[in-house]
């Protein structure tokens, strides 16, 4: 199927949208999916992680082919890389003798389909489509997707800013819900969570650790999108820190005194106190004003700190 001038705009801006957190980012990849006539879709993220950002219709193992495999070892793949546009099966006339036809395409009855390079570099993400029927996709079309792959890979990591980790989960919280943009690990806050952190942020950009019920630390920086939502991007990190020294940390750096925080979080001083000078050593800062400055640099705050400042 063809897609016209009007609706590649259209998609375009779809994919903006997308890679600024407005849209889930399976928006646009679900349309150009559909459109061009492919049963499947995936977004490959750059990472050496084992999924997919966005898998639309492949069955699992293919999948995991694509994420594995494919990725690292086809030559299809890396002529894709080194050329750096997009291939389509028919553009490779030996095709069938390779073994990602006899174990990644023929399986699963694919007989047309295309990658699609997003970015340079080693690893770098994708965007695969697999269609049933064996009609390749039109030149125009190849083009288009060609001018856009700067664009559509930004919807491997959507709303990222200079100086962000790459994101495990993407959310979108606006007043009435909360909306996944990109996920690839379980969300590690509850509605509850992500409500207070979204609410604090509507005051000033947010950025506190988090532990999950696994005991995996979290970072996670809030930052308004526009006037009725809010973009939250979590990374999962190591951390040498409690979650109480954490909480008083996050504390420290807003200027309170033991005292203060020790009736914020319902602790006593001396505790506060224990906290800070634990800190004081695994930090390797000398005083509590360079423990505070380091707090505000490496994003060490929690959502205990942020409740207690939020009131």
């Amino acid at each position: 199927m063809t897609a016209d001038v009007q609706w590649w705009a259209q998609f375009a801006r779809e994919v903006r949208a997308a890679g600024r957190g407005e849209l889930p980012v399976e928006t646009p990849l679900r349309a150009v999916r559909d459109k061009l006539d492919f049963e499947c879709a995936a977004l490959v993220s750059g990472s050496k992680q084992r999924t997919a950002t966005v898998n639309l219709g492949y069955p699992a193992a293919a999948l995991g082919y694509i994420t594995t495999t494919y990725r690292w070892k086809c030559p299809i793949h890396q002529r894709a890389v080194r050329m750096g546009l997009p291939l389509r099966f028919v553009d490779i006339p030996e095709v069938r003798e390779t073994r990602t036809y006899r174990e990644g395409i023929q399986p699963y009855g694919f007989r047309e389909g295309i990658t699609l390079p997003l970015a340079p570099g080693a690893g770098q993400p994708f965007v695969a489509l697999s269609s049933t029927h064996d009609r390749p996709l039109d030149d125009g079309s190849v083009l288009a997707l060609t001018m856009l792959s700067h664009d559509l890979g930004a919807l491997t990591d959507p709303g990222v800013e200079p100086g962000d980790a790459a994101a495990d989960v993407v959310l979108f919280v606006s007043r009435t819900q909360i909306e996944v943009r990109s996920a690839v690990a379980q969300i590690p806050l509850n509605e509850r969570e992500i409500r207070l952190a979204a609410d604090c942020a509507l005051g000033g950009a947010v950025r506190f650790r988090h532990r999950d019920a696994g005991g995996e630390w979290w970072r996670v920086r809030a930052r308004v999108r526009r006037p009725d939502g809010v973009l939250l991007r979590l990374s999962r990190v190591p951390e040498l820190l409690t979650v109480r020294e954490l909480d008083v940390v996050g504390l420290v750096a807003r200027g309170w005194s033991n005292e203060r925080i020790a009736a914020a979080l319902g602790i006593a001083v001396r505790t506060v106190r224990s906290h800070v000078e634990s800190a004081l050593v695994k930090l390797g800062c000398p005083n509590r004003t360079a423990l505070a400055r380091h707090a505000l640099e490496h994003d060490l705050d929690t959502l205990g700190a942020l409740r207690a400042a939020c009131g």
